[in-house]
């Protein structure tokens, strides 16, 4: 007859027990531990690439600095080489404006030889029936017909009975030297000078009575002297 004794067997079993739990517990505990590494892992990795950018922005932010200092410099320079130029140019400038003024000068010198002026002057003291006769400013005239009836030109006028004997110029003004046979031929010419169109204002002649010749057939006639402006030189 066999016995088998089953008690031994239990306290095994029972005393197997625990052991499986305690490797469940160390495979749950396992588990935790690869869950605590993957976390720090994923933290090591998000905190180099936090670092990664910021050492890119850093890097970004220092080449826009030293760009937007490369460009103030560059810009300085322009503005410098722009004032330079200006200067250079402004002188230039100058320079011919100058040139320019000294060459309007010597037309004016030129201008004010009495060429034209000479030759309204002889144009007066000649006979009309000869093409001579005034170049009239129509409006100046009239205003001097209205101020002044004796103003009035006589078409019929014989000018030979006045002659020049020296013209001067200075300051724009005429200084006339003549002599004429009465007081009438001399008004008559004042007044063709008041309405031509190359003079404008006119002084009131100085005139004296002189005679030639000798004593049986002296000659009296007037010597006179007058200002006038030249309003026109060409």
């Amino acid at each position: 007859m066999i016995r088998i004794n089953l008690v031994p067997q239990k306290r095994k079993r029972a005393a197997a027990a625990p052991t499986a739990t305690r490797a469940t517990r160390a495979e749950g505990g396992g588990g935790g531990g690869g869950g605590a590494a993957t976390a720090i892992l994923f933290l090591l990795v998000w905190g180099g690439l936090g670092a990664a950018g910021w050492y890119l922005l850093s890097i970004e932010d220092e080449a826009t600095v030293a760009v937007r200092g490369k460009a103030a410099a560059v810009s300085k320079e322009v503005n410098e080489i722009k004032a330079a130029i200006d200067t250079a140019g402004q002188q230039q400038r100058r320079e011919e404006i100058e040139r320019q003024r000294i060459a309007i000068e010597k037309l004016k010198a030129k201008q004010r030889t009495p060429a034209f002026v000479m030759y309204e002057l002889a144009m007066i003291l000649t006979d009309p029936g000869q093409g001579g006769g005034v170049t009239k400013d129509e409006e100046k005239y009239n205003r001097n017909k209205a101020a002044d009836p004796q103003s009035v030109i006589n078409e019929r006028w014989d000018p030979s009975g006045l002659w020049l004997t020296k013209v001067s110029e200075a300051g724009g003004r005429l200084t006339i030297e003549g002599a004429a046979r009465d007081a009438a031929d001399l008004s008559e010419f004042t007044r063709r000078l008041r309405a031509s169109v190359w003079f404008g204002e006119i002084t009131h002649p100085d005139y004296e009575r002189v005679t030639d010749g000798r004593a049986q057939d002296a000659q009296r006639h007037l010597t006179w002297k007058l200002d006038v402006e030249v309003r026109r030189w060409d």
